[in-house]
């Protein structure tokens, strides 16, 4: 065979194999609550399929024609509040089913809930890829959101803050109409009315079609009209990610741990924190995809995403909805600090006060991740006292399990927007093992003039990217008495170093730009102590600066240890980041200090402010928080 032929054959193979793919029928199956249930329930014995709410405080208006082409009718639901003189937020729920099934049914019970909680809530019926192929169902749902605006008055809604919610392809299909409005791709210049999106929930979509992450195939070509090969134009067109920039709206993402749907994320996230856009990344452990279906899981999805459209569309409420005040001799409301905090609604609104009465509260608290903005505020600093004494090996009287460091706190954190203020957390175990005071698991916490005691392992700042503020704070222990992943910044406070071991043990992620910063702060030292260090690492990355404080004649010469004889970590003085600016006191010896630390230039401690330190993607401001609790 001639070279020619040969290559004409190979080309009518390769043809004629595109011609199968553009032929082949791809089943339609239905998707809805039911069928999701039926596929998941041997799986997943606990689950149970979500509901309609029968009642609530809001009206509905239910398939009302919003657009009519190519001779068929698009039909939307819309569950408002019954006070509709207020004008409020609304949100556009958009179903998924691989762009080829599904109904706006599917989405009905979020509406509800969105609606019984404050929001105007439509959900659309749209074009999907068995009637009308990409850009179909962009088109219809824009022209969702224009009916909306058209119809603010009637229902409500307040036109310059509305969201859009989809969930699997409907993620990818409210991601797009959230980044394009717009756009002259869609031709929304031509239209009067906006179509314009002020904040987006994506939830277990995909963001990118032609991004290396992506697993899409045959269904999404069928509704891009061709593979990625056949109609590369649509494929990129379609994609979310080519369309984030400075002008995005703050965006949720909340997923499964299946990743197939998470392609694209990690970009366009590294996209809004560059451009300092708000976003949340909330992952719900040991999900399938369409977890938002079943029970117990729609009830997480539903919460994280009304706290973020509160957090969005309310912030100018966002003040105290709630006052409690806890004391022991009966005279408050609770008689426990732990009662207090799960009385307060779950992703609350604004900030909750509760107010703590002098006495010694013997509890093991806990702030769990639902409980937002939670703020203890003592009556004195000494005389309120939180005290436990767990330990790690301490057998616990009640669940009979063995305790851990991590396990072995006085209070845990994890709820954003914590803030505690006048009060003392200890733990008063100092016999041997760690025993930690405080644990900090959640962003944005704020102690406000608080004592924090322990021993070893006082206080643990855990967790990646989160941030947490000790503002005149007073901090003792003995070995590694502030450690933890998180960027923590201390501000005018006095740690205390009760015997001759380290400060600090950071274990800054590779990626994080600040561990711990101490600005003006004092280093002081029991009686007899008198060899201590600044700080050693945990892990290899480890970032501590030490800036204009006072240290005291405990702190040895040569200021930080690499912790020698650690196997996992060897040869960390190669990766970690100790610096001090301006040490003053009798433990300052800029001279001695070991080789791979560093002393700061005076350009370089600009970098070091509490604004930089703290204000991470969302530009966070901790003296906003103050001013609405001391309003």
């Amino acid at each position: 065979m001639s070279r020619f032929a040969h290559t004409i054959f190979i080309l009518s193979f390769l043809l004629g194999g595109v011609c199968l793919a553009q032929k082949k029928t791809i089943n339609k199956i239905e998707y809805s609550i039911a069928t999701t249930y039926e596929k998941l329930k041997a799986d997943y014995l606990f689950i149970k399929p979500i509901e309609e709410l029968k009642t609530g405080d809001f009206n509905k208006n239910e398939d009302i024609i919003y657009k009519s082409i190519d001779g068929k009718d698009l039909k939307a639901d819309v569950y408002f509040p019954k006070n509709v003189l207020k004008k409020k937020p609304a949100l556009l729920l958009v179903f998924g089913g691989g762009w080829m099934s599904g109904s706006k049914e599917n989405v009905r019970p979020l509406a509800q809930y969105f609606a019984n909680n404050g929001y105007v809530a439509v959900t659309a019926n749209y074009r999907l890829s068995t009637d009308a192929v990409y850009p179909a169902a962009v088109l219809d749902l824009k022209a969702a959101v224009r009916w909306m605006r058209q119809h603010a008055h009637r229902y409500g809604i307040d036109s310059n803050k509305i969201a859009i919610l989809g969930n699997s392809a409907g993620a990818q299909l409210a991601t797009l109409v959230g980044v394009t409005g717009g756009s002259s791709v869609y031709n929304s210049e031509n239209f009067k009315i906006s179509d314009s999106i002020q904040a987006i929930i994506n939830v277990d979509g995909i963001v990118s079609f032609t991004h290396p992450e992506s697993e899409e195939g045959e269904v999404a070509a069928k509704w891009l009209n061709g593979s990625k090969y056949q109609n590369p134009k649509n494929w990129k067109e379609a994609s979310p990610l080519n369309y984030v920039d400075a002008n995005t709206p703050p965006t949720l993402f909340i997923n499964s741990t299946q990743p197939r749907f998470h392609a694209g994320r990690v970009d366009m996230i590294s996209i809004l924190n560059q451009n300092h856009i708000y976003n949340e990344v909330h992952t719900i452990p040991d999900t399938p995809h369409s977890f938002w279906l079943m029970q117990p899981w729609f009830n997480k999805t539903a919460q994280y995403s009304l706290a973020f459209l509160d957090r969005i569309f309310k912030a100018e409420d966002s003040k105290v909805y709630r006052e409690i005040k806890v004391a022991l001799d009966g005279s408050g409301d609770f008689n426990s600090i732990q009662k207090a905090i799960a009385s307060t609604r779950d992703l609350g609104p604004a900030y909750v006060k509760i107010y703590v009465k002098n006495g010694i509260y013997k509890e093991k608290i806990e702030v769990p991740a639902w409980k937002r903005k939670i703020a203890l505020i003592g009556e004195s600093r000494d005389g309120v006292i939180l005290v436990n004494d767990d330990y790690s090996g301490k057998v616990d009287s009640v669940s009979g399990t063995v305790h851990n460091t991590f396990t072995s706190y006085t209070l845990k954190v994890e709820g954003l927007d914590f803030y505690a203020e006048n009060l003392t957390i200890q733990n008063t175990w100092c016999d041997r093992g760690q025993a930690v005071a405080l644990h900090t698991a959640g962003d944005r916490s704020i102690f406000n003039n608080c004592r924090i005691l322990g021993c070893q392992d006082t206080v643990y700042t855990a967790g990646e990217d989160n941030r947490v503020l000790f503002e005149n704070c007073y901090i003792e222990g003995t070995t590694d008495f502030i450690f933890g992943q998180a960027t923590a910044f201390f501000e005018e406070c006095e740690i205390k170093s009760l015997t001759n071991s380290y400060v600090t043990a950071a274990s800054t992620p590779a990626m994080q730009d600040y561990g711990y910063v101490f600005l003006n702060c004092k280093l002081t030292a029991a009686a007899g102590v008198n060899q201590a260090y600044l700080g050693r690492p945990w892990r290899p990355y480890a970032k501590t600066v030490f800036i204009n404080s006072v240290l005291g004649a405990h702190i040895l010469p040569e200021g930080w240890e690499v912790w020698d004889g650690d196997a996992m970590f060897p040869h960390k003085e190669r990766t970690v980041f100790y610096a001090e600016y301006k040490s003053k006191g009798a433990g300052a010896n800029a001279e001695k200090r070991v080789w791979w630390s560093h002393q700061l230039y005076e350009e370089e401690v600009n970098l070091y402010t509490k604004d930089l330190v703290l204000g991470g993607h969302d530009n966070w401001k901790p003296e906003l928080v103050s001013s609405i609790l001391n309003e």
